[in-house]
């Protein structure tokens, strides 16, 4: 499954959270209640407001969510290093068991492996989506397909 999270701030609390898997099918798309303020400069990023999250669910109703559709599946984010800190704090935030998530194995970074396909793995490029979670596990999936279609592999 491809995951992604847009937050309040850099750090900051999870106000958006999105699943899709391997075949594209959505498997969760939330808008996330932070509970806090989201930063000026992270809503021109992504264009999302308070306003938008105030009538969201709370975090840790989305985190169940996210633990049930995850559940014994290989979790891939564009940059998982960040998408799986988000999702940590929050958890630890919010007192909820991380399950699954916790384990840096379940974990891969689409990121990295472009990085790596191109022949540059120290640069790492930027994904060039739309900031939305949805688009953005959408644009990291086919970036992973574009990968395992040059290496001949099976997605």
């Amino acid at each position: 499954a491809v995951i992604d999270c847009e937050t309040t701030d850099l750090p900051g609390a999870v106000c958006e959270v999105a699943v899709v898997d391997t075949c594209g099918r959505i498997l969760l798309n939330s808008l996330v209640n932070p509970r806090q303020s989201i930063s000026v400069g992270a809503a021109k990023v992504h264009n999302i407001t308070d306003h938008m999250v105030a009538g969201a669910p709370a975090f840790p109703d989305v985190f169940a969510d996210v633990l049930r559709v995850t559940a014994g599946r290989r979790v891939l984010a564009y940059n998982a290093v960040f998408d799986r800190e988000c999702l940590l704090a929050d958890a630890q935030r919010h007192g909820g068991d991380p399950e699954h998530l916790d384990d840096p194995d379940t974990w891969g970074c689409v990121m990295r492996a472009r990085s790596a396909w191109v022949g540059t793995p120290d640069h790492f490029y930027p994904l060039g989506a739309g900031h939305r979670a949805v688009g953005d596990a959408i644009a990291a999936l086919i970036v992973l397909q574009t990968i395992a279609d040059d290496s001949g592999l099976d997605r």
